[in-house]
């Protein structure tokens, strides 16, 4: 009970600044997840000519 108690009494300033810090670390997460998404999409369009090239023995 103590641990909400001590955050009710944080200050409004305090709870902005932690708001905002969250916000920026879900600014990170979404710009990571595009980038593996576009990885993925990738990796997906070059894996047919990497098995043919080493089903070919050209790697």
């Amino acid at each position: 009970m103590q641990y909400w108690q001590s955050w009710d009494n944080s200050p409004l300033d305090e709870q902005r600044r932690i708001v905002a810090y969250l916000d920026g670390l879900q600014a990170k997460v979404n710009e990571l997840r595009e980038l593996q998404s576009a990885s993925r999409e990738e990796l997906s369009a070059l894996m047919p000519s990497i098995l043919d090239k080493a089903f070919k023995e050209e790697l």
